[in-house]
């Protein structure tokens, strides 16, 4: 891929994840600035990844119809809209309708990103620099955005995202207007199944992972600044250890991704991201000491984003156009949704240890139904080699 349109998805990518990078901040800055209750907090963060995946629903048949400087371009008017409004708003309900509005415009410009990845003759190598860049952003936002939350409270942050993606949009004229003449692409928009004659079992079964992948994630990501300062950090230091996990830790687990590329086959990846974030969430519920958090933190942030370009790329290859990656994103957007909602009605007196078991138990449940599509193209791929 050219120079250009790489700096564009990458740009597009960090406005599309904006909502999710700086969630944690925003969960504990509802609760301590303008006193939601910390299930009311949670299920913000639910709302705003149900419009996302609302989204991404309603794109699945249509986004590679609409030129994509056009679709991301609409995505970042709402997602600036819906910011602005959100400065005015301290109020419950309100607050969970304009946080939709956001994951909608984060959809929209998130699916160009996809369109274009899936398209790609190694889809797992653009997947795990993209993420890279979307991990480092957010790994600089999240120790930055308390000294935002200080000075200007939560209009800061959301101004910033705002702004945010009006600088994005300078970019949008480097995004390829349509499908190429040649290439995967092209083939693949004349093959052109219809997405529903895409959904075979093998298929469904990725797409439950993802589900309860993000389900997990989601609980784990809505409560983390929580139970850091539950520990007796305070939100800055809770802040700079989550951002610090990110911008390392998560970095490292994706370019690590980028540099194997199929080195380990499909299998292997899947149990070793899966296997650690087990590991890693109960770490982070059941640690006393702020070396464990620090540990949890980074072996969160690691597995996270060393497995997720396997997971894309797998998508990627029952569907060049990108919509089952799209339909991905609705798995992981309503599993980042569920998450926060079922976490919420699980915290309580007694702590923040049922977040962790049911994330561990949904990173288990994951890793048994990838493994069979796992299996699947790894045979499609040796049989391709060996003809």
């Amino acid at each position: 891929m050219n120079t250009k349109p790489l700096i564009a998805i990458n740009a597009l990518s960090v406005v599309g994840n904006g909502c999710m990078a700086v969630q944690p901040i925003v969960v504990g800055a509802l609760v301590d600035l303008l006193g939601f209750s910390e299930a009311q907090a949670g299920f913000v963060a639910s709302m705003e990844m149900t419009g996302v995946g609302i989204g991404f629903l309603l794109l699945l048949g249509v986004a590679n119809r609409i030129p994509r400087p056009v679709l991301a371009g609409a995505g970042i008017v709402t997602i600036v809209a819906a910011n602005i409004a959100a400065c005015f708003i301290h109020r419950f309900e309100p607050m969970l309708l304009a946080q939709f509005i956001v994951g909608l415009g984060s959809a929209m410009v998130f699916s160009v990103y996809l369109t274009v990845g899936a398209a790609q003759s190694q889809p797992e190598k653009l997947f795990a620099i993209v993420n890279a860049v979307s991990i480092a952003y957010s790994g600089i936002f999240m120790p930055v955005a308390p000294s935002i939350l200080a000075a200007w409270r939560l209009p800061g942050i959301f101004v910033t995202l705002a702004g945010i993606a009006l600088i994005s949009s300078l970019l949008l004229r480097w995004l390829p207007a349509s499908i190429p003449p040649g290439g995967v692409e092209a083939s693949a928009a004349r093959a052109k199944p219809s997405p529903a004659a895409l959904l075979n079992g093998r298929v469904l079964m990725v797409l439950a992972m993802m589900l309860l992948l993000y389900t997990g994630h989601g609980a784990i990501w809505a409560y983390q600044e929580r139970i850091g300062v539950s520990l007796g950090m305070s939100v800055n230091t809770v802040g700079k250890w989550l951002g610090t996990s990110m911008l390392i830790w998560g970095v490292i687990g994706s370019m690590l991704a980028g540099w194997l590329g199929m080195k380990l086959g499909r299998i292997l990846p899947q149990i070793l991201s899966l296997g650690v974030s087990v590991v890693a969430a109960l770490i982070l519920v059941f640690g006393t000491s702020l070396t464990l958090f620090a540990l949890a933190c980074g072996l969160i942030a690691m597995s996270w984003f060393y497995g997720l370009p396997y997971q894309m790329g797998l998508l990627s290859q029952y569907d060049r156009m990108g919509r089952l990656n799209m339909a991905g994103c609705v798995m992981t957007t309503g599993g980042a949704a569920l998450g926060p909602a079922l976490a919420a009605m699980l915290v309580g007196s007694t702590g923040h240890w049922p977040v962790g078991v049911l994330a561990g138990c949904c990173y288990l449940a994951g890793l048994l139904l990838v493994i069979p599509p796992s299996l699947d193209r790894s045979r499609v791929a040796a049989l391709a080699m060996d003809g």
